[in-house]
């Protein structure tokens, strides 16, 4: 379950897309609760250096020295800003007797990572981008070092997205639950059956996918019986179509017991482009995945089909670290 949950703000609207998620999660016990953390980013300059200092122009060491002087005022400054900042969005009506606020200076995506994994946070929401949706927390930056950094899962919302979620009042939400046959894939499905129990206002919609990939690996041509290319692509599609089904057929039956609905997917192609395809053309509200899969290494891995679907889904997405 996510008792502890750890939302990074950075003082943007554009980073607070999340804050609805965040609120819906932190309701569903009432134990839970939400940690908004701001890291203040040191005021690192190459001035503080003397070699440096020693190289400056003589005309120029009065306002360098000036700098110097008002660093500390201005570190100050900041984090005062970003304490007002928090203790203002904890005092919501949403937020309140649940939220508490935390201001840290350091490295943001590294000080993120230490703070959750020192606090033994469960799970970690936060927007890829941020800083009125240019610099901070675009993904490849603070985003993409958290995801390579945490060990705990976290929900990532982009904020440029054209898709809006709906937490209205029985009103289902559109999970996809991507797997690729894998014992480490399939990590990710503990984390749906506990989000069932932590949304019980919003039943949901669960599809199973598994993309059958053709020739994804070695292959002998010509095959044991004759047969043209065409008859063999053909033989293959439905050999790996019906692979893939038998095995969904299967996950299906394991999450039944714990009454979890779901109906299956098989579409065909390379894995990160059909799922990016299907996320962006169907109504899909979060997507569920692993950051590793086919025995931890290759296909799943975190700067693959993961890292690929990160950037081109509209949907929020869950990503699960796989043990």
């Amino acid at each position: 379950m996510y008792l502890k949950i750890l939302v990074p703000l950075d003082g943007s609207e554009v980073a607070e897309c999340v804050l609805p998620h965040v609120e819906v999660l932190s309701r569903g016990y009432e134990n839970a609760s939400i940690t908004f953390l701001y890291v203040v980013a040191p005021l690192d300059s190459p001035m503080v250096n003397p070699n440096y200092r020693s190289k400056v122009r003589a005309e120029d060491r009065g306002a360098v020295e000036d700098y110097l002087k008002n660093r500390s005022k201005i570190g100050t400054e900041a984090r005062d800003a970003a304490e007002d900042y928090l203790k203002k969005l904890c005092a919501k009506a949403s937020f309140k007797d649940r939220a508490s606020g935390k201001v840290i200076v350091g490295k943001v995506a590294d000080a993120i990572v230490e703070y959750a994994a020192k606090n033994r946070m469960d799970i970690i929401v936060m927007a890829t981008h941020g800083s009125s949706g240019v610099s901070h927390w675009f993904y490849g930056s603070v985003a993409e070092k958290v995801v390579h950094g945490s060990k705990i899962p976290i929900w990532l919302v982009k904020a440029s997205s054209r898709h809006t979620v709906s937490y209205a009042h029985n009103k289902k939400l559109s999970v996809l639950v991507s797997l690729d046959g894998s014992e480490v894939a399939e990590s990710v499905l503990p984390h749906l059956v506990e989000l069932s129990k932590q949304l019980p206002k919003n039943k949901m919609d669960i599809t199973l996918m598994r993309v059958c990939e053709i020739f994804s690996g070695p292959i002998t041509y010509p095959p044991p019986v004759a047969m043209s290319w065409e008859e063999c692509l053909a033989y293959e599609t439905k050999r790996c179509k019906e692979i893939c089904q038998d095995y969904l057929n299967q996950i299906q039956a394991k999450l039944e017991k714990s009454g979890l609905n779901t109906h299956t997917e098989v579409p065909e192609g390379n894995p990160a482009e059909v799922l990016i395809k299907y996320i962006n053309n169907n109504p899909v509200d979060l997507v569920i995945m692993s950051t590793h899969g086919r025995t931890g290494i290759s296909k799943w891995a975190f700067g693959s089909i993961a890292e690929k679907v990160l950037k081109g889904a509209e949907s929020p997405i869950l990503l699960v670290r796989a043990k």
